[in-house]
């Protein structure tokens, strides 16, 4: 019995010492890379000095910060990484398609579709050269702000993966149904989803899945209508704002202001490393009537700028304007991305023409995303159009 018992014990011992063996003799490469990891993640300065040496923006110091997110510059790409595309677009975003080009450099050429129609109104389309772009990168500039082109665009969007192309890209800078996003009564029926489901069915390109390139989205929370067969990159106008704010003579004055709750939620992060002071204002009914009112902050003697994704009528937009006017703002200027404006609506804006706040708006900034209304807006006062053609063309890049 004791010599069984000596056996066991040994062979106890044995077992154990194979066990332990592998920790000591060879650690894990895993286990290594976490302590790398967190060793670089208790020193602020360490990280800061790693993103100065690759010309990154150095991280804030909240908790939040991974909630701020940057467009894609053709700067940081690296340059044998950068794709040479062939940019396909409607006669609705030719002009824009044409600044993208001039942006990229070279980089991008535009290709050609014949736009007809047959005696019954359906689309007769045809694409220009269509085996000169076997194995190359192909981007197609899409505009859904009208409904009735829909069906003609979705035609050419499902056809160009099909020739044979290297990878394929939307651009879809306003995704249109984005404000029908939920259902709040049984019967609704959010539209934001039908066009994910509409999108997210483009064929694959010899490459993989489609890309698909939005601007400001309505809901954040709508990227998850996109089924797994595209690969949605979400981009923001701001940085164009951000860039043109730099530029203003009063440029120490600037206040931003939020219209609703929603707006600071959505936008407020890509302010912070500038340290605006910032304005929130809400909406509250009184019967059947929404009225906006101060939550925060202090418009007086400041030039605030109100943020927002889109302006449909531009109701919102006014009464926020009337309210910080009353309360002493000694400009007010807006900015949106996408100028929807049914109805010409845009015509209710007066302008700031150096009488200050009372006088009307000083500014309002919209991106080209709706080609109808830059054309309707240009030159007119207090209009300025901040074009998405540098975001786009660095997009097509990678």
């Amino acid at each position: 019995m004791l010599a069984n018992r000596l056996q066991s014990s040994a062979g106890s011992r044995c077992r154990s010492e194979r066990q332990a063996a592998p920790l000591q003799v060879r650690p894990s490469a895993r286990k290594c890379i976490v302590l790398n990891v967190a060793t670089l993640q208790r020193s602020d300065n360490t990280i800061n000095n790693i993103m100065a040496a690759q010309s990154l923006t150095p991280a804030l110091s909240t908790g939040e910060d991974f909630r701020i997110s940057t467009n894609i510059e053709t700067a940081h790409i690296p340059v044998g990484l950068r794709k040479d595309c062939v940019l396909f677009y409607t006669p609705d975003t030719e002009e824009l398609a044409q600044k993208v080009a001039i942006q990229a450099g070279g980089a991008i050429t535009l290709g050609r579709i014949k736009w007809k129609k047959f005696a019954d109104g359906f689309p007769d389309l045809f694409v220009e050269n269509a085996t000169s772009i076997r194995n190359r990168h192909v981007a197609f500039l899409a505009s859904f702000t009208n409904p009735t082109v829909i069906f003609e665009q979705i035609s050419v969007i499902y056809a160009l993966p099909r020739l044979f192309v290297s990878s394929f890209t939307l651009v879809l800078p306003f995704f249109p149904t984005g404000t029908m996003e939920r259902v709040e009564t049984e019967g609704d029926i959010a539209t934001a989803n039908t066009l994910a489901r509409l999108l997210s069915n483009v064929p694959p390109s010899r490459g993989g899945p489609t890309s698909l390139v939005i601007f400001d989205i309505h809901a954040l929370q709508e990227r998850f209508y996109f089924g797994d067969a595209v690969l949605p990159l979400f981009e923001s106008g701001v940085p164009l704002l951000l860039e043109r704010l730099r530029q203003l003579p009063d440029k120490d004055l600037i206040t931003i202001a939020y219209p609703d709750e929603g707006a600071w939620k959505r936008f407020h992060y890509q302010f912070k490393s500038e340290g605006y002071p910032e304005v929130i204002c809400t909406k509250v009914r009184d019967g059947s009537k929404r009225i906006v009112r101060l939550k925060e902050g202090e418009p007086k003697d400041r030039h605030v700028v109100i943020v927002d994704d889109l302006v449909q009528s531009g109701g919102t937009l006014i009464e926020c304007h009337a309210l910080l006017a009353s309360l002493g703002a000694k400009h007010v200027s807006a900015f949106v991305t996408h100028g929807v404006f049914p109805n010409m609506s845009w015509v209710k804006f007066r302008a700031d023409l150096g009488g200050g706040a009372q006088e009307g708006f000083r500014y309002f900034w919209l991106s080209d995303s709706c080609p109808q209304t830059v054309r309707d807006v240009r030159n007119k006062a207090p209009f300025e159009v901040l074009s998405l053609a540098g975001p786009i063309a660095a997009a097509l890049q990678i």
